[in-house]
């Protein structure tokens, strides 16, 4: 892709890019900040678009990756009971912690990546999975998940 190519594309798509952003929950101040980010990235690895009239949907696939990678922090739950009885317990935490254990160590460290942002095809990698089979995974251990809390209820 040339440089006028580029340039007509950014000037045609980098207030989308903003709009797609803020869609997914960016604040706008960040969603300005991600879009130059995402545009400068796609100009830095211009020769991996393989079809440059597709360039503002790559541009925002790349913004959306920076943009959960920008708020991906390790998850930090402290489940046990509390110990001042000036204060209830959280029944919610402790429901929280039986559910997680009751999932396999793999999954559980699965639905925490899910939890902490990253993509499927992320966890994919680092797994050892496809994405496809990552996203099954998770979606067969919501559906257990959420059949364990309708029988709780």
């Amino acid at each position: 892709m040339q440089y006028d190519e580029f340039a007509n594309a950014f000037h045609n798509g980098y207030k989308a890019t903003c709009r797609f952003l803020i869609s997914r929950g960016a604040p706008a101040t960040d969603a300005e900040e991600i879009a130059q980010a995402a545009w400068v990235r796609g100009w830095e690895h211009r020769d991996q678009l393989r079809n440059p009239s597709l360039v503002g949907f790559w541009v925002n696939s790349i913004a959306r990756n920076l943009f959960r990678a920008r708020f991906r922090t390790p998850i930090t739950v402290t489940l046990e009971p509390y110990q001042d009885p000036g204060y209830l317990m959280s029944l919610a935490g402790i429901e929280l912690r039986q559910m997680f254990e009751s999932c396999s160590e793999r999954d559980r460290e699965m639905l925490e990546k899910i939890l902490e942002g990253y993509s499927a095809e992320e966890i994919g990698r680092e797994c050892g999975l496809t994405s496809t089979g990552v996203r099954v995974r998770m979606l067969r251990l919501r559906q257990s998940l959420r059949e364990k809390i309708v029988l709780a209820a």
